[in-house]
């Protein structure tokens, strides 16, 4: 069986052997079930995968790259000055004041 690696026939079968004593004449109602509320739960997870797409695309549609107009000078980008200097055994990222 190629979707579940490591079950063979034999296992499957004492899975089938088990359900029987389990569920004995409900093995066809417990098993349509299972499949009903499988195909509603693929329903719902596409429906989830659909409303992701289409807020990516909304999202897509409003923003705007226009190289041309986006250029910006020097003085209005702000500066990035260090404010504390760590010694060699501070592992921890250097800050920065915005000013």
């Amino acid at each position: 069986m190629g979707f579940l690696p490591g079950v063979g026939t034999p296992e499957l079968i004492i899975v089938g052997i088990i359900a029987l004593l389990l569920f004995g004449r409900n093995l066809p109602n417990v098993a349509r079930n299972a499949g009903k509320s499988f195909a509603e739960f693929k329903k719902g997870i596409s429906g989830f995968q659909d409303e992701i797409h289409k807020a990516s695309r909304d999202v897509e549609k409003t923003i705007t790259y226009n190289p041309s107009s986006s250029k910006s000078t020097d003085e209005s980008r702000p500066k990035l000055t260090q404010v504390e200097t760590s010694n060699d055994d501070d592992f921890s990222a250097p800050k920065f004041d915005l000013g």
